[in-house]
């Protein structure tokens, strides 16, 4: 195996290599490579997003994230059917990130609940043909990601050009790495085959539809930083299959522990340093393979923000308690949806979890 290929590997593929070397010279390859990795992707994240937001405004940097991350997961996975369609439906989803997470904000919220479910179902429909591969928490990652910040008209235009542009880029890279992949394969067989008595099926029928009642319950609840709330309640339902109670125990611990042990490393950090959090964590986040300790982690950069807001102590009590009502809501939702609508109305088995 060469260096670049063992750069192309993920993190729990490289520590899986470390612990299976033949000796310490094979293992110290394997660790050079996991740090090198590592360090590229922070840098890399930093470089995209900062020109990115330089070019663009600072006020799109949220779509710049969500382009760098879409870039990053393309190189590996497609979207399961011939390339010409595929990048049809890259752009009707980049469309979907521009506008639905903004519209649904300046309509009453029983349209906003229409917006959501019509676009997060479309996301999912279009790009999770294998949910298996992880695209699902992706993309939906971005919808909700984006919808935690209002732009204006100014600042939307923009966002328009940087949207192109990230198109463009994550359009180009699909194409190199996928064009010969399921060539027989079209969106048309992929809409036509959709079965809601499907494991698949009743699957993207039910991130779309929690997700979308989140939202509605949202607007009327008031909650400061609710894109929190769904990034829970998504990582609950976005696997695939479904790993409810170990991903619901994971996100728990990991938002109460990151969250507190945030609280404890900033108080002891002298303000000139702060700005280090988010690289720091960035490149622990790197070495991360089990979600527990990813799910640390992401509290860092994300308290980093918020604590400027709210103030660090209210900006920790935020994070714990959003996070436990996005899995609250979640498992109640998953429950309900497996008892009536799958198992009564369909008449089918109920979604296997663990």
């Amino acid at each position: 195996m060469t260096f670049y290929q063992a750069l192309q590997m993920d993190p729990s593929g490289l520590k899986k290599s470390i612990r299976e070397a033949q000796d310490k010279k094979e293992k110290r390859y394997f660790i050079k490579a996991l740090v090198v990795r590592d360090i590229l992707l922070v840098m890399f994240a930093i470089v995209f997003i900062s020109f990115s937001s330089e070019v663009f405004g600072s006020q799109n940097s949220a779509m710049a994230v969500v382009i760098f991350c879409m870039m990053l997961s393309i190189r590996f996975v497609d979207f399961g059917y011939k390339i010409s369609h595929s990048l049809v439906s890259l752009g009707i989803c980049f469309l979907i990130l521009l506008i639905s997470p903004i519209a649904m904000q300046l309509v009453a919220p029983p349209l906003g609940l229409i917006i959501n479910f019509i676009s997060l179902f479309a996301v999912v429909l279009l790009t999770c043909e294998k949910p298996e591969m992880g695209n699902g928490g992706l993309y939906l990652f971005g919808y909700i990601f984006l919808s935690g910040s209002m732009v204006t008209p100014e600042v939307f235009v923009q966002r328009i050009y940087l949207t192109i542009f990230g198109y463009l880029v994550c359009a180009v890279i699909l194409f190199l790495k996928h064009r010969h992949k399921n060539p027989q394969t079209t969106l048309l067989h992929v809409i036509s085959r959709y079965d809601i008595h499907s494991q698949k099926g009743q699957w993207q029928l039910q991130i779309a539809l929690a997700l979308s009642l989140l939202f509605f319950a949202g607007s009327y609840l008031g909650l400061n930083r609710f894109m929190w709330v769904g990034f829970a309640c998504s990582s609950l339902l976005s696997s695939y299959p479904v790993n409810l109670h170990e991903r619901m125990r994971d996100r728990a611990v990991g938002a109460i522990v990151g969250s507190l042990l945030f609280g404890l490393i900033y108080s002891l950090t002298p303000p000139s340093l702060s700005f280090l959090f988010g690289p720091v964590s960035g490149l622990c986040l790197g070495f991360c393979s089990n979600y527990r300790y990813k799910t640390i982690f992401n509290c860092f950069g994300a308290l980093l923000m918020a604590s400027s807001i709210y103030g660090v102590h209210d900006a920790v009590l935020l994070r714990i308690f959003n996070n436990l009502v996005g899995l609250l809501f979640g498992c109640v939702f998953f429950y309900i949806f497996q008892k009536i609508l799958v198992k009564r109305w369909l008449g089918n088995k109920e979604l296997k979890h663990c």
